[in-house]
């Protein structure tokens, strides 16, 4: 014990000169030291904050936008926002492949429909035989049908077979003019095959249609009927396509726009608040008026 208590005192005698005023081993000295490690690191941590705030620009993320919806509410932070946008481009570009090859191929079996059921000859035989009748139905009128001969590059028109014999080996060319005028015309309705039907008694039938202050009488057909029907099927499948693509438009010029106020909201105005959204008008067709924008700071 006595040992211990000498080997305590020793070390107090050495220890209290190194605390007394006149020693300088444990004076604080800057030039000697570097800044402490817990205050370094706070200047680096505020120094890179800055640095990130200071990259980011609202004009790239309007362009990311632009180029992919989204994309740019990611760049500002609005990550709910922005899997929004991503999710409507998604669903606007299936949509639209669905409505085109839904019309593609409703175009493909109104066209083949038309293949199987109208002939040119047939058309050439019986069409003098309603221009009595009907004034529309007639060989030579407003429109005509290509055709061509075996052998010849060059096409000529359907009125070079009216008041003149048949044409050994002449075809029709069934490209788009053909597969629409069969079917809007009247000029071409006896081209049909059940414009009489298998007793021999007449197959075909008169519409009206209402044209302003008048009713015009249009020359039908079951297959004629039939063949419209399907057209007016796979034209409305591509006026959807149509709209999906404006649709799609629209998404990236407002999802531009909103990543451009969100960078701007979170870069220079914390508390700045936004919303955006369109405004109903009884007195528009599709009863949307325009587009509303909303800033709260």
């Amino acid at each position: 014990m006595t040992k211990q208590i000498k080997q305590v005192s020793v070390m107090l005698i050495l220890i209290v000169p190194l605390f007394s005023s006149g020693s300088k081993l444990f004076n604080y000295e800057p030039r000697f030291h570097g800044p402490l490690p817990l205050i370094q690191l706070e200047a680096e941590m505020d120094s890179a904050q800055a640095e990130a705030d200071s990259t980011i620009y609202p004009a790239r993320g309007l362009i990311l936008s632009m180029a992919v919806p989204g994309m740019g509410e990611w760049y500002a932070g609005a990550k709910k926002k922005a899997i929004f946008f991503v999710g409507l481009e998604v669903a606007a570009w299936m949509s639209w492949r669905s409505f085109s090859k839904r019309g593609e191929r409703i175009e493909t079996e109104y066209e083949q429909f038309a293949d199987d059921n109208w002939d040119l000859y047939q058309w050439w035989l019986r069409t003098p035989w309603l221009t009595s009748s009907y004034g529309d139905v007639v060989c030579e009128g407003t429109h005509h049908l290509n055709l061509f001969l075996p052998g010849q590059t060059a096409t000529i028109s359907s009125d070079s077979l009216c008041g003149w014999d048949w044409i050994e080996g002449v075809e029709v060319v069934r490209d788009h003019e053909f597969y629409e005028n069969i079917g809007k015309y009247d000029q071409f309705v006896s081209g049909w095959s059940d414009l009489f039907k298998e007793d021999g008694s007449n197959g075909w039938w008169e519409k009206g249609k209402s044209v302003g202050d008048s009713v015009e009488i249009l020359v039908m057909t079951d297959f004629k009927n039939n063949y419209l029907d399907q057209r007016a099927e796979s034209n409305d499948a591509y006026r959807l396509a149509t709209y999906t693509v404006t649709a799609i438009m629209f998404n990236h010029l407002i999802s531009a726009f909103d990543a451009f106020i969100e960078t701007r909201r979170r870069l220079l105005a914390p508390n700045t608040e936004s919303a955006m959204g369109l405004t109903f008008s009884p007195f528009a067709r599709s009863g949307v008026g325009g587009i509303s924008l909303a800033i709260r700071w």
